[in-house]
């Protein structure tokens, strides 16, 4: 009865969340399921990374193409700046030509250059070389004026591409903050389904210690009856030979005390009682979204010999290999991280030479592992 008493009253104390009389096969489903789920969530967790590292390297795409683009406009508007500056000369050019010939009589002049000709050969000769010249000045300023419509339709190109771009860019910034939203509520998720799982785990423990003592106190039972029968019929066999002791005593002639033998049973029974505690680590500490720091970064592999696909934190790096392995007093466990070359990962795992500022990313192959070797990153915790 003792152990039944505190069974029950840890069911009530350790157990407030599920309801006292849950069996264990109700447990182990609900387990089931909230480890399914959180498989689940992983996978999703996973995928989100994949997307965000995809995103970040096409903004920074879309920026070098901006960047680009930028140098083509600045050197169109230069280049207007100089077609414009020729255009100028050559108009001033063909003013002074112009204002020359109205002072100086320069039409005139230009006549008697051909008469003067010594025959119709030279005149025809001075005549086209006449022509050729002033058809270049005028076909120097149209082909001036045509190149600078060029540059000022490329200048308009190259504002209508960076404004198409600078679009491009925010609305890529913007998936990606939305899938650090997403990235930091499947980790809440998690979170809580680790702490229903850990809450389960104690339920499963306290309805175990209660079936071994119901199973106790039914042996127990079992135990006492036996004995009671084993006594009665102990009791009926005494008061039997008592009865033929009586009547032999009764044919002689003189009074005898007949004393009925007595016989008592004990039986000790045990009961056992359990009780266990189980003591939770939360890691805890918040970090500033955006923290940026440069830490020594050495990389690792499940694949390696002997190394296991379980991190501290319980994930299965077969299923989220995009995860790094900190000094959790440094970044805590949990917390989403870029590192400068490697991308966005989950801080999930720890080490026992990762002390400090030192963080080992993850790789699905030791070939990557090696091609990663040692170096200085930097590292921006994103929350």
């Amino acid at each position: 009865m003792v152990t039944a008493l505190i069974a029950v009253l840890a069911v009530n104390l350790v157990s407030p969340v599920f309801a006292a009389a849950e069996s264990l096969d109700s447990l182990n489903e609900q387990e089931s399921t909230i480890t399914r789920q959180s498989n689940q969530i992983s996978a999703e967790v996973q995928l989100a990374l994949n997307d965000v590292n995809d995103k970040y390297d096409q903004v920074e795409k879309t920026k070098a193409k901006i960047a680009e683009n930028e140098a083509k406009l600045a050197k169109a508007q230069k280049d207007i700046a100089t077609t414009q500056q020729n255009i100028e000369k050559r108009k001033e050019i063909m003013a002074e030509r112009l204002k020359e010939i109205q002072v100086n009589g320069g039409a005139e002049r230009d006549w008697s250059v051909l008469l003067d000709a010594k025959n119709l050969q030279e005149f025809i000769n001075r005549a086209y070389g006449m022509t050729l010249l002033q058809n270049a000045q005028k076909q120097k300023v149209i082909d001036l004026n045509t190149e600078k419509e060029k540059l000022e339709n490329l200048k308009a190109t190259a504002q209508k591409t960076t404004a198409s771009l600078e679009d491009n860019k925010a609305s890529l910034e913007a998936e990606a903050t939305e899938l650090d939203s997403k990235i930091a509520n499947l980790k809440q998720q998690l979170a809580d389904n680790q702490s229903t799982l850990q809450k389960i785990a104690q339920s499963k423990e306290v309805e175990t210690a209660r079936l071994a003592a119901e199973k106790a106190e039914k042996e127990k039972a079992a135990k006492e009856q036996a004995a009671a029968k084993q006594a009665a019929k102990e009791q009926e066999a005494a008061r039997e030979q008592a009865a033929v002791k009586e009547n032999a005593a009764s044919e002689e002639t003189t009074n005898t005390t007949v004393s009925k033998p007595t016989e008592s049973n004990s039986n000790t029974d045990t009961g056992t009682s359990s009780s266990e505690s189980n003591n939770e680590t939360n890691n805890g500490g918040s970090t500033s979204g955006g923290k940026t720091m440069m830490m020594e970064s050495t990389a690792y592999s499940y694949a390696e010999p002997g190394a296991s696909y379980l991190t501290a934190s319980g994930t299965d790096l077969r299923q989220n290999p995009q995860a790094v392995a900190v000094d959790p007093t440094v970044i805590p466990l949990g917390t989403v991280v870029e590192v400068q070359g490697y991308g966005v990962a989950l801080a999930l795992d720890t080490g026992g030479a990762i002390k400090g500022n030192i963080i080992d990313v993850h790789f699905p192959t030791v070939a990557q592992c090696n091609k990663w070797g040692r170096r200085q990153v930097q590292v921006t915790i994103r929350g």
